[in-house]
């Protein structure tokens, strides 16, 4: 488990999330443990490393990424749009 915890954590220092497909993920957590244990003890590994995990495509991927909930929070305010310069038309012959 510290392998995949020290993967989840390089990877979130690169980029704000981390995907976790069902080969890493089965080499702890087994694809013979029913679905809903499985997806409980990811969870709650999770949890125990300060991360949010999503399922997506059930038994296919995890996504982990800061939690919420951690001690440390960053602030990501939205970027100006910028005002893109008017295109002239062009004259039809």
């Amino acid at each position: 488990m510290r392998k995949l915890a020290n993967l989840i954590e390089n990877q979130l220092k690169e980029q704000e999330i981390c995907a976790v497909y069902d080969s890493e993920l089965a080499r702890i957590w087994p694809k013979r443990i029913n679905l809903t244990k499985r997806k409980r003890a990811i969870a709650r590994f999770a949890k125990a490393q300060g991360l949010a995990v999503t399922f997506y495509d059930v038994g296919l991927c995890a996504i982990f990424e800061k939690s919420q909930d951690a001690d440390h929070h960053e602030v990501i305010l939205p970027l100006p749009l910028k005002r893109s310069p008017k295109r002239r038309r062009s004259k039809k012959n």
